[in-house]
């Protein structure tokens, strides 16, 4: 059974809210616009993953957990967690376009695109046996020895995979219901009771991975971001602020709260705390008093004193 499942990557918001906030021939558009397709085919591989094991059903009882990620001084980051009473496996889907080819010292991932241009990334081998190191080192810390074993996914059956070392497990989407339900799984180390226990404390730990402030990340100063507050419906279009309401300047949408939109994209771009000045002027309020009642109604807190009070956003359910 899946007892936690994958919602879509926030960094997807902020990289679509980063693009929206800069100019058409700011230099870092493409940057962004990359590092957005990057996340959208991850997340589309991750999918892909889910639907492969949405009819999975093993003669071994088991838990998943899709998309799980462990602080401190573990980090790890997991696409996919299967448990069983036997041992660990973690998934982990590549969704990147090419012939791939896997090289060896030092290792890579190479993508050798049809225009002829050839991208490296980090051997997901070599990425994946350290997580299963760190992750055996969490488990073991928990009183809980369970082998781990890392599997490699490929999304797409048009991908070309080369030179995959022998001892790699890699294997298409499609391949891994099969393959998981068939393996001849070793002699259970824990009860039923104790592999729901240990389900429920890596839920437990789990912490999503945080990518904000993003601005910064691609070295976008926040005078080169564009401030107001921008319509919901058709996105480009700048919306003005009467009386009680917000009125697009271009399909001419009311709303009440499109100016929260702009507060969350503060937090996704700029950084994680913001004062009422601060506030006034990015979302184009007029009074100071205005951005105070504006950040209390939106579950910021305020922290510091009088003088040097900035507000920080309490987590939100997605």
């Amino acid at each position: 059974m899946i007892i936690k499942h994958r919602e879509k990557p926030m960094k997807i918001d902020g990289y679509e809210a980063l693009l929206k906030r800069l100019p058409p021939t700011h230099p870092k558009r493409m940057a962004v616009k990359n590092s957005l397709n990057s996340a959208k085919a991850g997340y589309g591989g991750e999918e892909r993953l889910d639907e492969a094991l949405e009819f999975f059903d093993p003669p071994y009882p088991y838990q998943i957990i899709q998309d799980f990620s462990l602080g401190g001084v573990y980090k790890v980051q997991v696409d996919t967690v299967v448990i069983t009473q036997s041992c660990v496996f973690l998934l982990e889907i590549k969704n990147i376009a090419g012939r791939l080819q896997f090289k060896q010292n030092p290792s890579a991932l190479h993508s050798l695109l049809a225009n002829g241009e050839i991208k490296s990334y980090k051997s997901p081998i070599t990425q994946m046996n350290e997580t299963a190191i760190r992750m055996s080192k969490f488990l073991k810390n928990l009183g809980c020895p369970l082998p781990v074993t890392s599997v490699i996914i490929i999304a797409h059956p048009s991908q070309i995979v080369e030179g995959a070392p022998p001892d790699a497990l890699i294997l298409a989407a499609g391949e891994v219901n099969f393959h998981l339900s068939k393996m001849k799984m070793p002699k259970p180390i824990l009860s039923i009771e104790e592999l729901h226990q240990l389900g429920q404390s890596l839920v437990a730990v789990h912490s999503d991975y945080q990518p904000f402030p993003l601005a910064p990340k691609f070295q976008i100063d926040q005078s080169e971001i564009e401030t107001g507050v921008f319509c919901p419906r058709c996105v480009l279009g700048k919306m003005e602020r009467t009386k009680l309401v917000w009125e697009c300047e271009t399909c001419r949408l009311i709303s009440r709260d499109a100016h929260s939109d702009a507060l969350q994209d503060w937090f996704m771009l700029i950084k994680s705390t913001i004062n009422t000045a601060e506030c006034r002027d990015f979302i184009g309020l007029e009074k100071l008093d205005a951005a105070k009642r504006f950040l209390i109604r939106n579950g910021c807190q305020p922290v510091g004193g009088r003088r040097y009070r900035q507000y920080i956003r309490q987590p939100q359910d997605r």
